[in-house]
């Protein structure tokens, strides 16, 4: 089975002559407005021909510099910034976890609307092993499995104004606000952790009585996965979420990525009331500098018909997705990338989260986890594809 054909790392639309001497016309043009006008009292127009002349440049460029370039493209407003606040506890008895969390996220668009997000889940887990100790060597297999269900509720406004308005009654418990402002969607979703670990190793204790490991040699395995909805106002959205804990790569998503994804791989079907409308593939990886992350989306518009036969193929087997269907996703992804939209959104990430772990015995084993989650990230780069094109930076979301 062939492999995706990778997007170029950034490619820009090569400039003729012409191009190159209007580019270098409008600089020279450029400076002559920045020394001339503010000897005429006018400093405050150099700002506005600054812009025009960027965004000038930026059309001889062939990037997308304007929502409406961005709109004619296809393409949605970007997330300048979002910001996640939520908190989680869970409680141990003997090998039983059980748990629950809630958070809210809220994300600032390019075009100034706003999107608030509040997620609530709850979890149950179980752990158990088989080993045993002969002098210094220690050998074993441990295992944990849980479940968890999770709801979430989307809110939109059309500024930041109206976002402030509505999370401070929202979080004062006010019940107007959820009558004021009605869901845009809401979602559900059931998921399945596992993770093990099998080897051999050597305890030691030290002088002080403390326990010292020695050379080991295992296996460490993780993987989590999980189905849900998402039901909006004409359209429902059915996702795939799966992550493993290992580096390595498939080989799947090398036509999004350049390395293994860092995050979860999520998968969505869409319909709206005149069928099936849109297939798109999510992936997270590391950034090339530290605290940052990349994100990118392809997108596969099943209202083409060439494109919804690709699709069918897919959509035929069930989820979740036996390794047998391989082939029809990376043919679903090869066609996102040549013929869809593909986007890419560079974020530097700001992690402040907390966490605590107490662990006790008051007549049973007993630990508590308890965590804080807050999460900063701002949008830094930006860039798409659309039908097969090169690589173009979206100037209307970080000029």
């Amino acid at each position: 089975m062939g492999g995706v054909a990778p997007l170029p790392p950034h490619p820009h639309p090569a400039a003729g002559q012409a191009s190159l001497e209007y580019v270098g016309l409008v600089a020279l043009v450029a400076t002559a407005f920045a020394v001339a006008l503010p000897a005429a009292g006018l400093a405050g127009v150099r700002a506005q021909v600054a812009g025009v002349v960027r965004t000038g440049v930026c059309i001889v460029g062939g990037d997308v510099c304007r929502a409406a370039d961005a709109a004619a493209a296809g393409l949605a407003p970007c997330t300048l910034s979002d910001r996640r606040r939520g908190g989680g506890l869970a409680v141990t008895v003997l090998s039983v976890k059980v748990g629950g969390e809630h958070q809210w996220l809220v994300a600032q668009r390019s075009d100034g609307s706003v999107a608030v997000t509040k997620v609530a889940g709850d979890a149950l887990g179980a752990s158990g092993g088989l080993g045993y100790e002969l002098g210094p060597l220690k050998a074993g297999v441990e295992g944990e499995v849980g479940v968890s269900v999770a709801a979430g509720v989307g809110w939109e406004f059309p500024d930041a104004a109206a976002a402030r308005h509505f999370l401070a009654e929202a979080r004062s418990g006010l019940s107007p606000a959820v009558a004021r402002w009605p869901a845009a969607w809401r979602s559900g979703e059931a998921g399945l952790a596992t993770s093990g670990w099998a080897g051999l190793g050597v305890v030691a204790t030290g002088e002080d009585g403390t326990t010292l490991g020695g050379p080991a040699a295992g296996i460490e395995v993780s993987a989590e996965s999980a189905l849900g909805a998402r039901i909006a106002r004409g359209s429902t959205t059915l996702y795939l979420r799966a992550q493993t804990g290992s580096a390595r790569t498939t080989g799947l998503f090398d036509g999004l990525v350049g390395a293994a994804p860092a995050g979860p791989v999520v998968a969505e079907y869409t319909r709206d009331r005149s069928g099936p409308r849109e297939l798109a593939f999510r992936v997270t990886a590391r950034g090339v500098r530290a605290h940052q992350v990349v994100e990118t989306v392809a997108r596969l518009d099943l209202r083409v018909p060439a494109n919804r036969e690709v699709a069918a193929r897919l959509l035929r087997h069930r989820a979740p997705w036996p390794p047998a269907v391989a082939p029809d996703l990376r043919a679903a992804i090869g066609q996102a990338v040549r013929t869809g939209v593909v986007e890419r959104s560079v974020f530097a990430v700001h992690d402040a989260s907390r966490s605590l772990e107490v662990a006790g015995r008051i007549g049973a084993e007993i630990g508590v986890e308890a965590g804080y989650a807050k999460v900063d990230r701002r949008l830094v780069e930006a860039s798409a594809w659309t039908a097969g094109s090169p690589e173009r930076a979206r100037e209307d979301c970080v000029a």
